[in-house]
């Protein structure tokens, strides 16, 4: 019965990598001649179709109380209708249920069909393949070497000389949902985290060092769309991997030696003025969300897809934008989903795992890397309701499972329970505060 249901799941995973890559190669954008077809949908529900065996097998409160990423995500269904039930807004209810339903099914594919090391590194090279290939595009038509239709860039605000003229600047953008140059900046600090992973695989001998082309262009990348966010996000990413390597002190000079860099390399980038115009007006979005949050509705939010009716535009800070919308219920399972996601990692440093497969457990400082990477962008991006955000938790959620089975004595790495409930709360109500307090100073 097991090879039967190994045969049953095999197109269930493939689907799902051919799903994952229409994320970053839209097809109707790549070719007009599919534009309009229901490609995404079709792949995903065939996925759907043969994955119901291991989503039966999976949905179960036993199966969930030791996996508190999963549990977080899932919760965050039932923190969005309330968001809306405590308004009394049925329509909003069932209309928000539907669109991060979609989101959730990818996740729940995602969890059960990631579910060994070779799948884990087919997972992997699809996503990092695909996104370089993107990014690649994005920046040849950016230098004006090959024009492609599908990608347009954005002319966006640098300063007003004292003349009163303005001068604009131009930054690179991406392809579908990473069209907003600091959306593509979190994807290429991801796939850079990624290519390095490949890179690293001595495995592989002389071939891993095919990897420095698409680093070098990823970098070049970073640069063209000129993000902070962007850039800070990848200070982090590499900070995380210093500590997993030599420790704090190495983290430490890595973090000097970027500050140092920041310093002489100038531009837009290298400019962390929250006094700027468009620091200015991000804390701004801040401050009017968590005053429409000084009510009744601090338990369960605004809303979902409330905050531009209050502060005219999203959050631009995926954390903030949860807490005001979902509440302190619903803000506390977003940030939730992070938090377990790198206890579990840090836990994994204190067992063996002589059963788990060499390369799947190198793979570990890249995951904290890739995490803590994209928080950092998060910090100025509203992307908690989004298909690659929960990829990134998924991908965490799966690899925390395998690791958890193959340990030298399995168990959960994790469970939910009361101590770690309080744990939680005190954390998230860390989190809350003191990104109140920043919004209060600088606003």
């Amino acid at each position: 019965m097991a090879k039967v249901g190994t045969r049953v799941q095999e197109p269930a995973f493939l689907l799902l990598l051919a799903v994952t890559a229409t994320l970053f190669l839209r097809p109707a954008e790549l070719f007009q001649a599919l534009d309009g077809l229901p490609i995404y949908e079709a792949l995903i529900g065939g996925c759907l179709l043969f994955s119901i065996p291991a989503l039966q097998a999976r949905c179960s409160w036993k199966t969930l109380k030791f996996q508190p990423v999963i549990l977080c995500v899932l919760a965050l269904l039932l923190a969005i209708g309330l968001s809306h039930a405590s308004h009394a807004y049925i329509g909003g209810l069932v209309e928000a249920a539907t669109s991060f339903g979609k989101v959730l099914v990818y996740f729940a594919l995602l969890v059960v069909n990631l579910n060994s090391p070779p799948r884990l590194r087919a997972f992997l090279l699809t996503v990092t393949t695909c996104s370089v290939i993107a990014i690649t595009m994005c920046v040849v038509d950016f230098h004006g070497l090959i024009d492609f239709q599908c990608v347009e860039h954005l002319a966006d605000f640098d300063s007003v000389d004292d003349e009163g003229e303005v001068s604009h600047i131009l930054r690179m953008r991406g392809l579908g949902i990473f069209q907003d140059p600091n959306d593509l900046a979190m994807l290429i600090v991801a796939a850079g985290v990624l290519s390095t992973y490949f890179l690293m695989d001595k495995a592989q001998g002389i071939l891993r060092f095919a990897w420095v082309i698409p680093i070098i262009t990823l970098w070049i990348g970073l640069f063209d769309t000129r993000s902070r966010g962007g850039l800070l996000a990848a200070g982090a990413a590499m900070m995380t991997l210093a500590v997993f390597w030599g420790g704090f002190k190495m983290a430490i000079l890595c973090g000097v030696l970027g500050l140092c860099a920041l310093a002489v390399m100038g531009g837009r980038q290298a400019n962390l003025d929250l006094n700027d115009s468009t620091g200015g007006e991000r804390v701004q979005l801040w401050r009017d969300g968590f005053d429409a949050l000084k009510s009744s509705d601090i338990l369960f939010g605004i809303g979902y897809g409330g905050y531009p009716d209050v502060a005219g535009l999203v959050a631009h800070n995926s954390f903030i934008h949860a807490y005001v919308e979902l509440g302190i219920f619903g803000g506390t399972l977003f940030f939730g989903a992070f938090f377990f996601a790198f206890v579990q990692l840090y836990q994994m440093g204190f067992r063996s795992y002589p059963n788990f497969d060499r390369e799947a457990l190198r793979f570990r400082p890249y995951l904290g890397a890739l995490l803590a990477g994209w928080c950092t962008s998060m910090l100025s991006l509203s992307r908690c309701y989004v298909v690659p955000t929960y990829m990134v938790l998924g991908l965490a959620a799966a690899y925390l499972h395998m690791a958890a089975r193959s340990s030298a004595r399995p168990a959960p790495l994790a469970t939910w329970n009361t101590p770690q409930a309080l744990r939680l709360t005190f954390a998230s109500g860390a989190l809350f505060v003191g990104l109140y307090l920043f919004t209060v100073m600088f606003a």
